[in-house]
């Protein structure tokens, strides 16, 4: 629709651990899977992380590739490269789109985020992310730090960068 993921959805999980993908972010989805064709189902990765994430981190099979990519180009064998593999490519899975429109969440994703009949889908942009209704609800922006000359009590949209680039 817009080539972005936007919105907060409350989607029921049900008893074998299938969640509903909201209709539109199907379809960018389906952009994104470079496999993907009318008749067949995107495929995605969910990123889940260890215990620095409260959350599961939906990202298109393409965007995918472009982390690779990033990855690749970081020094081997460093730290921060080795904990960007393990989040990427040890603590990520695959999931591909139903014929009605949702996607297994396995038991350990389910268990790791405490999901129990319901989770909220929230667009983040290029990405998505699965919350637990509650921890999204308690998640709100005043754990960011000051950086910038950031000011949490303004309206974010003040941060826009103008045409020129500057804020």
């Amino acid at each position: 629709m817009f080539g972005v993921f936007i919105g907060e959805h409350e989607n029921k999980i049900d008893a074998k651990g299938r969640l509903s993908i909201p209709a539109d972010f199907r379809r960018e989805l389906e952009d994104g899977d470079p496999k993907w064709e009318p008749g067949k189902n995107a495929s995605m990765l969910l990123v889940y992380g260890d215990h620095r994430r409260s959350h599961v981190e939906v990202m298109k099979i393409t965007d995918m590739r472009d982390v690779y990519t990033k990855i690749t180009r970081m020094p081997r064998g460093s730290i921060k490269r080795r904990d960007m593999e393990r989040l990427y490519f040890q603590q990520a899975l695959t999931a591909t789109v139903d014929e009605t429109g949702r996607i297994v969440l396995s038991a350990r994703v389910r268990d790791k985020l405490g999901l129990d009949g319901t989770a909220m889908v929230v667009g983040n942009g290029s990405t998505f992310e699965i919350w637990k209704p509650e921890t999204y609800a308690a998640n709100d922006l005043s754990n960011l730090r000051d950086e910038d000359g950031y000011d949490p009590d303004l309206d974010p949209s003040v941060y826009l960068p103008g045409d020129d680039g500057d804020v």
